[in-house]
């Protein structure tokens, strides 16, 4: 009997946050399972992360759109609503939250910036094959619908949208299984108001953002069945004297660097016929 098909994609997360997790990423790809990246909207060294990702042509890129931390690409007077009186977006998912909640998100200023971080990307030379969203603020049905029509204009196939079902983890940390059920109530509630794009593979990590280690690597890499996954993950390496940014739950990307690379989690996606594959791979 033939082997199932089991199609997944290994994608870091947060490329160009700062020079070490884009390091830790490209580590991760060339030692270990990664296999795609999304890369920062709003990147403030454009030219050093496209000239890193120029070392690892097989790494597939798409654009990790943000609306927290660093600055809009389009110009601040454009998109008010997503900005604080300096010019800047805010510092945590939270607050535009509830802005969101409170109606004070215009549905054309998320897309004009999101457009004009894809353009942005896209001018530099870099082939993006999938978008997602820091934070996963995609999941706000707002933002989601932006997502779609800037993928539509740009022609990008590949979108992240679909969450895992609940685990045993889920539980095991009541405030991040909390979190991730909230993800999996408004992505479910976002994926019914899209179109042709919403079905993206199931994506698988959300729990564990920042701190997956090599037990819930090979415990996913377990339960995945035939057809399309997903594995998000954040490495990076250790950067005592670089820029400092912040981060939820502390994240431990030099952990899952460690496990990305280790030779049980290899060998188990050999053992299992697993294709590794990027957001392309898919389309």
């Amino acid at each position: 009997m033939a082997a199932p098909d089991i199609r997944l994609v290994v994608n870091a997360d947060d490329f160009g946050l700062t020079p070490a997790i884009s390091r830790g990423i490209v580590r991760a790809h060339r030692d270990g399972i990664v296999t795609s990246t999304s890369l920062l909207g709003n990147v403030a060294d454009l030219d050093g992360a496209r000239a890193m990702l120029a070392e690892v042509p097989a790494l597939g890129v798409g654009v990790h759109l943000a609306l927290t931390g660093g600055a809009p690409v389009s110009p601040p007077e454009r998109v008010p609503s997503l900005v604080t009186p300096d010019g800047r977006f805010h510092a945590r998912g939270q607050e535009l939250i509830a802005a969101w909640i409170r109606g004070r998100v215009p549905a054309e200023e998320v897309q004009r910036e999101l457009d004009a971080q894809v353009a942005r990307i896209r001018d530099a030379g870099i082939a993006v094959d999938h978008l997602d969203t820091h934070h996963h603020l995609g999941f706000l049905p707002v933002i989601g619908r932006a997502v779609e029509a800037v993928a539509q204009r740009h022609g990008v196939g590949g979108i992240r949208s679909a969450v895992e079902r609940p685990t045993l983890a889920w539980m095991t940390e009541p405030r991040r299984g909390l979190e991730a059920g909230l993800l999996t109530g408004l992505a479910w509630l976002t994926r019914r108001q899209l179109g042709a794009r919403r079905h993206g593979p199931q994506s698988w990590g959300y729990v564990e953002a920042g701190h997956l280690d090599e037990i819930r690597i090979l415990e996913i890499l377990g339960r995945l069945g035939p057809g399309p996954h997903e594995l998000i993950c954040h490495p990076g390496e250790d950067a005592p004297d670089g820029p400092r940014v912040e981060e939820p739950g502390r994240y431990n990307r030099k952990g899952e660097l460690t496990s990305l690379t280790s030779e049980k989690v290899r060998r188990a996606v050999g053992q299992r016929a697993i294709r590794l594959c990027r957001w392309g791979d898919l389309l």
